[in-house]
C-alpha cells in the first residue's frame, strides 16, 4: 500500500466536536495520505433541499450531508435519508479519487455507505461500546457484528474493550489512549494564560474537561460542591444526550460549554485537582479515558473513578474514588499531600504513550492487512 492511498473515515463524532481519538489519529495519518472524514447527517428544516457541505480542516476533507428531518434519532438514519446521503457522498468520492484505498470505521451504523468507496481494505477502530450509550438503536449490535466480520484489522481502546472484542475478531489489536505531551505541558508554562472565564474563580478549582453526559457521576460532583463551598467545580465541555437540568447545579459549579482543543491546556492550568468522574454503569464498562494522560502531562494530581483501564494502568498514580465520600477524601488528599512523585510517574507514563507512536503502529498493521488482500 503506497503512502498516497486514500482513507475514507466514517465517524459518529463531528470533526469539530470534542477533540478525541479519531481527530488525534486522523490528523497524524493525514501527514502522508489523503483523508476524507464522513460525518453523520445534519437534519434540515422542512422544505430545505438536501446538500453536501465540504470543508478542509487541518489536512482533512470533512463531508457533512444535510438531509430532511426524520423520525429516527441518530445514529439511525432512515431508509429515505440513506439513499439521499448515498447520492450526495458517492459522487464526491468518485470524482475526487477516494476509492480503492482503505475504509476506516468508528461508526458501525454507517456501513450502508460501504460500497461507495469500493475499498479492498477495511479497518474498524472501536473506541467505545456504543451499544451501551443512551439512545443506541437496537440494530447497532448487528451492524457491529457485520462490520467486524468484514474488517481486515480491528483496533480497540484499553484492556477491557480488547478482551471483549478479540473474541470476535482474529486480527484485533489493543491501542490505549495516547497523548500529545508537548501540547498539554503548556499547562505548566508561566506564559500560558488561563482563559478569562476561569481566571477569577475561587480556589481550589476541582476541574474536568470532556463530554458531559450520562456517564458522569452526578452524586460525586454534588458531594464535591458541598465539601468545598469556597472552591469551584469547573466542568469544561459540551452537554450531550442529557438535559442541562439533569446535571448538578450549585453556585460553585461552573459549566463553560464546549471549548477548543487548543484551549484545554489553558483550562488545565487553572485546575488544582483534575477529575475523571465517571459513574459505574454500562456506558463506562469499557471506557479508556483519554484525558488521564493529558492531566499527567500537565502535572496535575488526578482523582478518578475505578474505571478498569485506569486501575490497570495508573492505580499507583491517580487517587481512586468509588463513592461520593471517597471523592471528597481523595480531593482533600490531593490538595494537602505532596504530589511530586505521582507527578513524576504520571509524566513518565504520558511520554510512553504518544499518539505519534500509536499511529505509526496502526499504519504498520493497516499496511500488513492490505498486503494480504
Amino acid at each position: 500500500m503506497s503512502e498516497r492511498d486514500p482513507l475514507v473515515v466514517h465517524c459518529h463524532l463531528r470533526w469539530d466536536g470534542v477533540w478525541q481519538r479519531p481527530q488525534q489519529i486522523m490528523s497524524r495519518m493525514a501527514r502522508n495520505r489523503r483523508i476524507v472524514f464522513v460525518e453523520e447527517p445534519i437534519f434540515l428544516a422542512p422544505g430545505e433541499a438536501p446538500r453536501l457541505e465540504v470543508r478542509e480542516a487541518g489536512g482533512i476533507t470533512v463531508l457533512q450531508p444535510h438531509t430532511p428531518p426524520q423520525e429516527e434519532h441518530l445514529p439511525s438514519v432512515s431508509a429515505a435519508n440513506r439513499e439521499i446521503i448515498r447520492g450526495l457522498v458517492g459522487p464526491y468520492l468518485q470524482e475526487h479519487g477516494y476509492t480503492g484505498g482503505v475504509r476506516w470505521h468508528y461508526a458501525p451504523m454507517a456501513t450502508y455507505l460501504a460500497d461507495l468507496s469500493d475499498s479492498p481494505t477495511v479497518v474498524y477502530d472501536c473506541m467505545d461500546e456504543l451499544s451501551a450509550f443512551r439512545g443506541a438503536p437496537p440494530e447497532l449490535v448487528q451492524r457491529e457484528q457485520e462490520l467486524m466480520a468484514e474488517a481486515d484489522v480491528m483496533f480497540t481502546g484499553g484492556l477491557s474493550m480488547w478482551l471483549n472484542k478479540k473474541q470476535h475478531h482474529n486480527n484485533c489489536h489493543r491501542f490505549d489512549s495516547g497523548v500529545d505531551v508537548e501540547h498539554f505541558q503548556q499547562a505548566t508554562l508561566p506564559e500560558t494564560e488561563v482563559p478569562e472565564d476561569a481566571r477569577n474563580l475561587a480556589h481550589p478549582i476541582i476541574g474536568y474537561y470532556g463530554v458531559i453526559d450520562e456517564r458522569m457521576d452526578y452524586d460525586a460532583i454534588r458531594a464535591l460542591s458541598e465539601a468545598f463551598p469556597n472552591g469551584t467545580i469547573l466542568m469544561v465541555g459540551p452537554v450531550t444526550k442529557v438535559d442541562f437540568s439533569e446535571l448538578p447545579h450549585a453556585p460553585n459549579i461552573v459549566y463553560t460549554g464546549q471549548r477548543g482543543y487548543n484551549d484545554l491546556p489553558k483550562y488545565l492550568k487553572a485546575f488544582d485537582v483534575a477529575l475523571v468522574p465517571f459513574a459505574d454503569n454500562e456506558a463506562t464498562k469499557f471506557l479508556s479515558p483519554t484525558k488521564t494522560l493529558e492531566y499527567f502531562a500537565g502535572l496535575k494530581p488526578v482523582v478518578s473513578s475505578p474505571v478498569k483501564d485506569v486501575v490497570e494502568n495508573y492505580a499507583d498514580i491517580v487517587r481512586l474514588a468509588r463513592t461520593p465520600a471517597d471523592y471528597v477524601a481523595a480531593v482533600q488528599a490531593a490538595l494537602s499531600e505532596d504530589n511530586t512523585e505521582r507527578a513524576r510517574m504520571g509524566l513518565e507514563k504520558a511520554r510512553e504513550k504518544t499518539w505519534d507512536a500509536i499511529v505509526a503502529e496502526m499504519e504498520r498493521l493497516m499496511e500488513a492487512a492490505a498486503a494480504r488482500e
